[in-house]
């Protein structure tokens, strides 16, 4: 893929990567980025050496724009690809962004990262750029939930598939993982890096998870102190905020679940909607001691 861009991308503005989490959509959107900047591109892709690639891997290129999820909810708001009232501590939005052209680049790339997050508003604003793209625009979008993008920007990109690698692939890749390690990164690369580096932590996970079934029902309370202990870990890594860490331990624990044969059929959905309520701002003690009052009961 990246050679058939490098030496023919004319006609190609947008692509949307899609995968799981961790299947190497964003370190792909970092390659195509620093591509479609590059003022030399070789037939391998991006040189490395010209200007525009070394603003790019200092972190501080003009012709960049990232969009993210804001807020508690994690939604890209209308406000992140078009505003019309902008505050003063509002950043450019997309649109803006695309008026000009670029400052040192061949283009200016707009990266839109979980783009299943844009809501209504934000989405149809977005189509404007993808129906009327200008000559120096690109644009990369990725998500792990291609299901929920608007039909109307999927025919208007480019769609890449990112997979994941088969069980051989990865135990070959990362030979040191133990099988619950894979089973948490759902076999994802991107994932198992994470896993690796908080192994001690997962490793607490685990050992919880394996016991939960065998707890008694008297012990739901204490279960779910033992549960917030582990997230408090997640916490003091500094890497998530307590919502994110909240919602990682849950979203780890009903993975878990999900591939046990033995557990309970309904404990991974009744996590998942504890998942669903911490993203929605629950209380967590409030959510866990409800959830695991539930599972033992």
């Amino acid at each position: 893929m990246i050679r058939g861009l490098a030496e023919n991308e004319r006609g190609i503005h947008a692509i949307l990567l899609y995968g799981a989490k961790g299947s190497g959509k964003g370190a792909l959107a970092q390659i195509l980025t620093q591509l479609w900047l590059c003022n030399q591109p070789t037939p391998d892709g991006a040189d490395g050496t010209c200007r525009p690639c070394q603003a790019y891997m200092r972190g501080n290129s003009p012709d960049v724009l990232i969009v993210e999820p804001q807020g508690p909810s994690s939604i890209i708001p209308n406000k992140a690809i078009t505003n019309s009232s902008p505050a003063n501590d509002d950043p450019l939005p997309l649109l803006g962004f695309f008026r000009t052209p670029p400052l040192l680049s061949r283009h200016k790339v707009g990266v839109i990262v979980d783009a299943h997050r844009m809501n209504t508003s934000s989405a149809n604003a977005l189509l404007k750029t993808l129906e009327e793209p200008h000559p120096h625009a690109k644009l990369l979008l990725t998500t792990n939930a291609v299901g929920s993008i608007l039909p109307t920007i999927l025919s208007r990109c480019l769609a890449v598939a990112c997979e994941a690698p088969s069980e051989a692939e990865i135990s070959a890749a990362f030979p040191d993982a133990t099988a619950d390690e894979i089973r948490f990164a759902e076999g994802t690369p991107g994932r198992l890096r994470t896993v690796f580096g908080q192994r001690d932590l997962y490793k607490r996970l685990l050992q919880f998870a394996r016991r939960l079934p065998s707890r008694s029902p008297a012990e739901a309370l204490v279960v779910s102190e033992e549960f917030q202990s582990i997230v408090e870990g997640f916490r003091a890594t500094g890497e998530t905020g307590a919502r994110a860490a909240n919602a990682e331990a849950l979203n780890a624990l009903a993975i878990y679940f999900a591939r046990d044969p033995s557990c309970p059929p309904s404990w991974p959905q009744q996590i998942i909607e504890s998942h669903r309520r911490i993203l929605g701002n629950g209380g967590a003690s409030v959510v866990f001691d409800a959830l695991f009052t539930r599972l033992l009961s």
